[in-house]
């Protein structure tokens, strides 16, 4: 009798775990094809929603056709949730950008890291393709890829032929970082922290983007142009990013865009003084001089 209660309970037992497995199942079933739903709805979102944007960087144009950019509507969801999402945001950056842009080299090209959903990538590379500069090519660099995802299908939209999407973010050590999520749903603020490969957090790993050194880049012939102009606005890996890269702005000796938001101190009631103008040549190689602040970004030129 003892033996029989005891199978009994053996059984119910394996029942339950059985039952608890399918319930697993299924939900990571539900899930998956959500996520691919999702992924759908994305791509649906981004054709039922392409609507033409004047580019700001094209001035004194009768022609609008030439002015015109296809982007997506301003009050589409995916707009809506990431925001910065117009050309115009830190307009000086990237005018500045652009007027270098047209003095470089032939074959030279631009490095704009931190490149979000390319409302700075898309539009500088349309406005050199209308100065016929079309041989200067612009790598849009972000870690997420369904930002690298949007951003290739607005340059197929456009035709934009010199705008090569990479998905990586820089560093100075290549391995894999994760992406700490700001308040709300827009992402043009999110940092990225190192990722713990022990860790088995479902959350973690669906933010797991790789990072690379913009020297390994280079040498690996991902990128083969004379690098021109390098723009970084990674959200507080700046330094990271310009350490990995030593040897590449060593060797070309780029014009230098790079965000700051390192303050020289804070008075009483905890107030920001001005930006600290020279913090980044720390890193910089030997030559580099501070030239002007266009927005928050600190500009650098080799001398």
């Amino acid at each position: 009798m003892f033996i029989i209660k005891k199978n009994k309970k053996l059984c119910i037992l394996l029942c339950i775990i059985i039952i608890l497995i399918l319930i697993i199942l299924c939900i990571n079933k539900f899930f998956i094809i959500e996520k691919f739903e999702n992924t759908i709805n994305t791509i649906n979102d981004f054709e039922n929603n392409i609507e033409n944007h004047k580019n700001p960087y094209i001035k004194n144009e009768t022609n609008n056709n030439l002015n015109n950019v296809i982007w997506q509507k301003i009050d589409s969801n995916f707009m809506k949730s990431n925001w910065p999402n117009t050309f115009d945001f830190d307009y000086d950056i990237k005018e500045d950008i652009i007027n270098k842009a047209l003095t470089l080299p032939k074959n030279s090209c631009i490095i704009d890291c931190g490149a979000h959903i390319g409302d700075g990538s898309i539009a500088i590379a349309h406005a050199l393709n209308y100065h016929k500069r079309e041989d200067i090519i612009v790598y849009a660099i972000d870690p997420s890829k369904f930002k690298c995802d949007f951003i290739n299908f607005i340059k197929t939209k456009n035709n934009l032929n010199n705008l090569r999407v990479l998905n990586y973010g820089l560093s100075n050590v290549n391995r894999e970082y994760k992406s700490l999520k700001q308040s709300g749903e827009n992402t043009g603020g999110w940092e990225w922290v190192e990722h713990n490969t022990n860790t088995t957090n479902t959350e973690d790993m669906n933010n797991i983007n790789k990072f690379i050194k913009l020297d390994d880049l280079v040498k690996d012939n991902i990128i083969k142009e004379t690098i021109g102009i390098i723009h970084l606005d990674v959200e507080g890996m700046e330094k990271n990013a310009i350490q990995g890269g030593f040897k590449t702005i060593e060797k070309y000796k780029p014009y230098l865009s790079i965000e700051n938001n390192i303050k020289t101190g804070q008075d009483e009631n905890g107030k920001n003084h001005s930006l600290n103008n020279e913090y980044y040549l720390e890193f910089l190689p030997k030559g580099y001089k501070y030239l002007y602040n266009k927005g928050d970004n600190n500009i650098f030129n080799y001398e």
